[in-house]
């Protein structure tokens, strides 16, 4: 069995600051990484404006790159929380029933 190799997206690398952007919470006992409080104000900040006016061509660069840093974390995550399920599922042994 191979391991693939993820790669962040470039927004990831070149449009947030490195401190306190992502964070990690514990979900049932599985690493969750999300966007940090402050990142989500901005891009809800962004929205909300997006509603109202045209946002500014960087404006609208630093909403798609978030995007596309949210589908990014949740990719991770769904793997994460994937081969949580599958070594749990290895670790527990089977049940046999008994009987017809």
């Amino acid at each position: 069995m191979s391991a693939s190799i993820i790669t962040p997206p470039s927004a990831l690398t070149q449009n947030l600051p490195l401190d306190g952007a992502i964070s990690i919470e514990l979900q049932d006992g599985i690493m969750i990484f999300r966007a940090s409080h402050h990142l989500q104000q901005r891009i809800e900040n962004l929205i909300n404006k997006q509603q109202e006016t045209l946002l500014t061509e960087i404006e609208a660069q630093e909403l798609d790159s978030y995007a596309e840093i949210d589908d990014y974390l949740s990719f991770v995550n769904r793997m994460i929380r994937n081969n949580f399920i599958l070594e749990a599922n290895l670790k527990t042994p089977l049940a046999i029933e008994h009987g017809a």
